[in-house]
């Protein structure tokens, strides 16, 4: 009885985290529905290469936008643990800035040196129109880096004071003028690959200035100069670094199924660019209670109230739970449906039949994933991230040893592998601490 209260949001636990959860949802499920626009309008195109060389360009800037997402879990996590102390909110987000500025700096700066990184790990024989059209992307968006990366920091502040709402209109905002641009520099300009990147890069100007003009509204600017340090904390290094690691790990999985793909030609590197998809619509869903989460949690440790810190643990579990379930049954339903919108080649539209299975299976295996994430951020438990993400990397890789005759599709079997792998991990992490909490 206490389960389907909770599904149907009839307990204060439940309809507190459905408070926070459903403007991030929204604001999520924008995400990979920007992909899927950004996948579909360069999937149409006259070449499959096209396609594979937006996937690798974008593949580059994810991986490093990624990598530094700890931006925003340290953030969030110091934010709501300080949710009764604005000057040290100040502080927190005025450290987080300064560190998006030094990270920016450096991309900047080695922007020629990461693409020829990725050049040494692809297979570049049967890939010429790929990475013709991958260099045009990345050169183009990697210039916004500062602001993207201070947008993750405002991001992580908006979600940590419980403010949601406000992340949502500004992801709607930005989403809106990509997907409008998308639109406008593909089909009727003409401008291919290159007008993804553009498209872009609007919205995170867009996007940038939402979030800044919103600062003042919620803190006092005055005292965000006051407490504003260019010296970084010790206590965010400590946290930070922890972070990193667990996010290197994480991209490094994630990016190896793009990379690998590549010895089986353009195709199949297609063919795990609109896999992706899938799997980034459930993760960007899932993400909306994490994310919800990452606040309850922190305010509830921050405030030393350990009662509703657990119930908030068990309610996201169980919330989480209910999604994967519907993530199961809608993509069984209209998998091929999605499929044939995301591109008409039929080169790769006969073989998605086979991956199915690989669809259906991403809601079972990583939906106690995502939701451990929001409750370790909410904690601050970084090492302990670091620690199942390291165990699931190794699961990964072990594998993906054993199953390399299955070409293909013995990267994905790795992959759920892998994701199951780190929930699995972090419940026995959690379990093993509750009662310490």
């Amino acid at each position: 009885m206490t389960i389907l209260n909770t599904i149907f949001l009839k307990t204060p636990s439940s309809q507190n985290l459905w408070r926070l959860t459903w403007p991030m949802i929204l604001a999520n499920i924008s995400v990979p529905l920007l992909g899927f626009v950004d996948t579909a309008v360069v999937g149409h195109l006259a070449h499959p290469g096209f396609l594979a060389g937006t996937a690798l360009g974008s593949l580059l800037v994810t991986v490093m936008f990624w990598l530094l997402g700890f931006l925003r879990m340290s953030t969030t996590g110091l934010v709501a643990q300080a949710s009764d102390d604005e000057g040290q909110q100040a502080y927190v987000i005025g450290q987080g800035l300064l560190w998006s500025c030094l990270l920016a700096v450096l991309i900047l700066t080695f922007q020629s040196s990461l693409f020829s990184g990725l050049l040494l790990l692809v297979d570049q024989s049967n890939l010429d129109t790929a990475l013709v059209s991958a260099e045009q992307y990345f050169s183009i968006r990697v210039w916004i880096a500062p602001l993207a990366l201070m947008n993750i920091v405002f991001a992580g502040f908006y979600i940590g004071r419980g403010l949601t709402k406000f992340v949502l209109y500004g992801v709607l905002l930005s989403n809106s003028i990509n997907l409008v641009l998308d639109i406008l520099f593909v089909p009727v300009w003409g401008l291919g690959v290159s007008g993804v990147a553009y498209a872009t890069v609007a919205a995170e100007v867009g996007l940038f200035v939402y979030y800044g003009l919103g600062i003042s509204r919620f803190l006092n600017i005055k005292q965000c100069v006051a407490r504003f340090s260019f010296m970084p904390d010790l206590q965010m290094v400590k946290l930070n670094t922890s972070l990193f690691f667990r996010s290197f790990l994480l991209q490094l999985c994630i990016s190896f199924l793009t990379i690998y793909a590549t010895r089986f030609g353009e195709v199949s590197v297609a063919i795990n660019a609109i896999l992706m998809q899938f799997f980034l619509f459930i993760s960007f869903s899932l993400d909306g209670v994490a994310f919800a989460l990452e606040s309850l949690v922190g305010k509830a440790k921050g405030r030393n109230n350990i009662n509703k810190l657990r119930l908030y643990i068990r309610t996201g579990v169980i919330m989480a739970s209910g999604f994967a379930v519907f993530y199961i049954v809608f993509y069984w339903l209209l998998n091929a449906q999605i499929v044939a919108l995301l591109t008409d080649l039929e080169q790769i539209k006969s073989q998605m039949d086979d991956y199915v299975i690989w669809i259906i299976l991403f809601p079972l295996v990583s939906y106690i994933s995502f939701v451990m994430d929001g409750i370790f951020v909410g904690l601050a438990w970084s090492r302990q991230m670091l620690t199942s993400m390291f165990i699931a990397a190794c699961v990964f890789f072990m594998v993906f040893m054993l199953s390399k005759g299955l070409l293909n599709h013995g990267l994905w079997l790795a992959f759920s592998c892998f994701m199951f792998a780190r929930g699995i991990s972090q419940t026995y992490i959690l379990v093993r601490q509750y009662q310490r909490l």
